[in-house]
């Protein structure tokens, strides 16, 4: 069974601005779960649904601007590096992970331009976490709920079985 990306967007309006700036820009972000290449040096080509203990899995992150008053004006995201948590885990009502498990860098945002023309900026970044399924994760279905994107705040999640 093949899932769709999971979805989330948003439109920022006048509290989110300041007052002499453009208003109405929408930001989307997508996130799915890719299984490995043939050597596991990359994803591979379809998303899937499900993994079993000792899997790698390969979860994207697509982020993408839709809309601006100004096609060629950069609009400005605040994301987290691939050293903060990109990625939780969740499992029932609590969280059993991050990725990374280890994040050298907590705290850390930068400011990405996206531009609707891709000229100045462009108009999406894709980005990769990668999750190595190991045995300390109970089987059963979890949330990988997408924490990449901190300006405006998006956190689609996407379900994967764990078998």
């Amino acid at each position: 069974m093949r899932r769709s990306m999971s979805l989330a967007m948003i439109l920022l309006g006048t509290g989110c601005l300041t007052p002499s700036e453009p208003r109405g820009f929408i930001f989307q972000y997508q996130i799915g779960a890719y299984g490995c290449s043939t050597d596991c040096s990359a994803p591979g080509p379809a998303a899937i649904s499900a993994a079993s203990l000792g899997d790698t899995v390969w979860v994207l992150h697509t982020l993408t601007l839709l809309g601006a008053p100004d096609s060629l004006k950069p609009q400005t995201a605040r994301l987290r590096p691939d050293c903060a948590e990109n990625v939780a885990l969740l499992l029932g009502s609590g969280t059993a992970g991050t990725l990374p498990s280890a994040q050298a860098c907590p705290d850390s945002t930068y400011a990405q331009d996206f531009s609707l023309k891709g000229i100045t900026a462009p108009t999406q970044i894709n980005r990769y976490s990668v999750w190595i399924v190991d045995s300390s994760h109970a089987t059963g279905g979890y949330g990988l709920r997408g924490r990449v994107m901190v300006d405006p705040r998006l956190e689609p999640v996407y379900l994967l079985t764990v078998q």
